[in-house]
Formats: structure tokens, C-alpha cells, sequence
């Protein structure tokens, strides 16, 4: 059962796209996408898995960020700050609706999840995370106000200035759920030494991880993609009942 609305946060209207099982279990995976994306996820990843969560018991929200996909407002005034607060309402009212809540995201959707979870006030409420490809860079060379372009999107450097000053490492630092991380071996957007420090982080958790052999950021082939979903499914299980 699938319905598609606008929530009205922060005064935008969000694009959501909620489904969930015919008998609803109260539990719920929160899927945030990566930058200058939309809510199908890439190569419609977000879809896909959907299926399958849902015919494990799961409901799923998928939405666009504010200023990105079908939601109101220009990609140019794109906030990292905006879309962890967006983030977090959903997160918020799920939790208040007595589900169990899980969060996914991919690329920068995923290090919006991760500083998601690093609240205060979500403390021990998100048993585990789904981290495909986050970026966690720390520094970045941009000004804020200059308007930049990549692949036919226009937006200002402040959307990376907050990226950084959220604190990735910090968040991670914090957090005390359930982690499953996954990059691809031949990222071009993500450097192996990032890489390596995010894996590292994890490991020291006892978490577990994926290097997708071959693959790049985001797009993975099929077959590849579907064993992620396998080894996701897996993970959620230990994590939520």
C-alpha cells in the first residue's frame, strides 16, 4: 500500500512517499538521498529495496530534500542544515507513532543520517543506521555565498560549509546503534584516504562493512546491488524485531 503527499516543514512543502506492508508492523526505514538527488535513490536503488524491505514487514518514507526532486523551493538555496532538520521531524514523528525507526541514506543523504542520529534528543531512540557512501569530510576550501554548478545544478557553498561543520566524525563519535557501511572500491568522489578513516571508525564499533569490488559512488551494477540489499536485510534483522 503506497500514498504519496506534502508535508508542510519548515514552511516547504516535502514530497513524501510512504508504503507499507498490508499488516503494518510499526517499523520503519527512513531513506534520505544523495546530493542533487531525488527520492527513487540512483539507478531507482531506493525503489528496489523498498520491495524488499516491505516484504520483510518494514514500511518505508521515501522523500526529496527541501529545494530538491518534487519539493518546494530552488536546489540554489539547498541547506544541509534544512535537510538534517527535515530529517529529524521525520524521524520525530515516526517515533511518536510507536514505530521502531531505522535510517538510510546514501552519499550525502548518508552523512545527513549520521549527524540525524548524533542528536541529543534522538539519544538511543534509532536502533541502527544504513550508511551507503557518506561523505565525512571535515574541511572544505569553498565561500559560502558563491554560487556553484555541477552537472546542471546551481547551488551555494554554504550547503558544504554546513555539511562540514555538522561533524560527521563527531556524530559517529556518539552514536551507540547498529552500523552497516558501504562504499564502492573505485568512488570517485570519495578519496580512499576518507574512505578508509569512515571504515576505521566503524570497525572500532564492531560494526560491519562493504568495499563493493570495482564499483564508483553510486550506480553499482545489478548483481552487486542486490547482494547489498541481501547483506541490509540481514543486518536489520539483528536490530530490530
Amino acid at each position: 500500500m503506497q500514498s504519496t503527499s506534502f508535508e508542510t516543514i519548515n514552511n516547504k512543502q516535502i514530497f513524501c512517499i510512504f508504503t507499507k506492508p498490508e499488516l503494518s508492523q510499526k517499523k520503519i526505514v527512513i531513506m534520505s538521498h544523495g546530493f542533487r538527488g531525488s527520492s527513487i535513490g540512483p539507478a531507482r536503488s531506493f525503489v528496489n529495496f523498498e520491495k524488499l524491505l516491505v516484504k520483510e514487514g518494514f514500511s518505508v518514507l521515501r522523500f526529496d530534500q527541501p529545494c530538491s526532486g518534487n519539493s518546494e523551493g530552488d536546489y540554489l538555496d539547498s541547506s544541509f542544515d534544512e535537510w538534517v532538520q527535515t530529517t529529524s521531524y521525520f524521524a520525530q514523528k515516526y517515533l511518536n507513532l510507536g514505530y521502531q525507526v531505522v535510517l538510510l541514506g546514501q552519499s550525502m543523504g548518508a552523512t545527513n543520517t549520521m549527524v540525524v542520529v548524533g542528536q541529543d534528543h534522538l539519544k538511543d531512540r534509532i536502533p541502527c543506521i544504513i550508511l551507503w557512501v557518506p561523505d565525512a569530510k571535515s574541511e572544505i576550501s569553498v565561500d559560502p555565498e558563491q554560487i556553484y554548478e555541477e552537472d546542471g545544478q546551481k547551488y551555494k557553498g554554504k550547503f558544504w560549509m554546513q555539511a562540514c561543520n555538522a561533524d560527521f566524525v563527531g556524530a559517529m563519535n556518539k552514536y551507540q546503534g547498529g552500523i552497516h557501511l558501504v562504499y564502492g572500491e573505485q568512488d570517485k568522489y570519495i578519496t580512499k584516504e576518507l574512505r578508509d578513516k569512515t571504515i576505521e571508525m566503524v570497525k572500532a564499533k564492531g560494526q560491519p562493512y562493504m568495499v563493493l569490488s570495482g564499483q564508483n559512488h553510486s550506480s553499482w551494477e545489478f548483481d552487486v546491488t542486490q547482494q547489498v540489499y541481501k547483506e541490509e536485510i540481514e543486518f536489520l534483522a539483528k536490530y530490530v524485531k
